[in-house]
């Protein structure tokens, strides 16, 4: 992978595949990185394959970026910048992102930071009217247990981030820092671009109710979670169309 130093001395870690036509790019989720969500699933090589420029960007506390451990630097949407940062970096002025869970809330925080985000596609993400935040009980809960020799019960993350050999310490200071998305429900109006919602029938909530909080939104529902959406042989190419379309799918 590539480095670059991002906005406030962070060095990250991306791979760009210099195809042709509009970038595409990609965001994973909490404690995987580029490698888990995008190489194994075979996502990265569907997209690549196609001619398509396809950039997966490890993001901070992540995989082969930098890992600090404070939680300053996770707060005021650093991953955000992060994206912007390498756009920048990269000198694409238009070009899409999409992003797997938290990834997906990345990309939504991305594209109310810039009009250069022209189209999204959002795999995992859910939205609420109510309780974005946790209390402070249970914010010291997570980092706790992401900290403690012995996971707890019930905690996915904990689990995968010493499943995929993580760095726990960066996963609690992310957990700290920005636990929950930047923005507001009202904010998603604000975002005047095609968006696609792929989630799985066994996600907590549907892709077309996701879909309709935003202006040009378009709901897509596969079989399963939406983790197994990465490795549906369908969904490339769903994203293909959506981004030569940008419309509906």
């Amino acid at each position: 992978m590539e480095k670059i130093v991002s906005f406030d001395g962070v060095e990250l870690a991306y791979t760009d595949s210099r195809g042709k036509g509009f970038p595409l790019v990609l965001l994973h989720g909490f404690t995987t990185s580029c490698n888990v969500d995008w190489v194994e699933t075979g996502l990265y090589a569907a997209l690549a394959g196609a001619g398509r420029r396809v950039i997966m960007l490890d993001l901070r506390g992540h995989g082969e970026s930098a890992k600090p451990h404070s939680a300053c630097s996770y707060s005021g949407r650093a991953m955000a910048r992060d994206v912007l940062a390498l756009a920048g970096r990269l000198g694409i002025t238009e070009y899409g992102l999409m992003g797997y869970s938290m990834g997906a809330k990345v990309a939504v925080e991305a594209a109310l930071m810039s009009e250069s985000v022209r189209k999204l596609v959002l795999v995992g993400f859910a939205v609420y009217e109510s309780g974005w935040q946790y209390n402070e009980a249970e914010r010291l809960a997570r980092i706790k247990n992401m900290l403690s020799r012995k996971p707890g019960k019930g905690d996915a993350y904990r689990h995968t981030a010493e499943r995929y050999h993580g760095d726990r310490k960066a996963f609690a200071a992310r957990l700290e820092g920005a636990l929950l998305p930047e923005f507001a429900v009202r904010d998603l109006l604000r975002i005047d671009v095609p968006v696609l919602v792929a989630n799985g029938c066994d996600d907590e909530m549907g892709a077309q109710r996701v879909a309709s909080y935003f202006s040009r939104g378009y709901g897509k529902t596969f079989g399963g979670d939406a983790r197994s959406i990465l490795r549906n042989q369908m969904f490339p190419s769903l994203v293909l169309e959506f981004l030569d379309s940008g419309e509906c799918v």
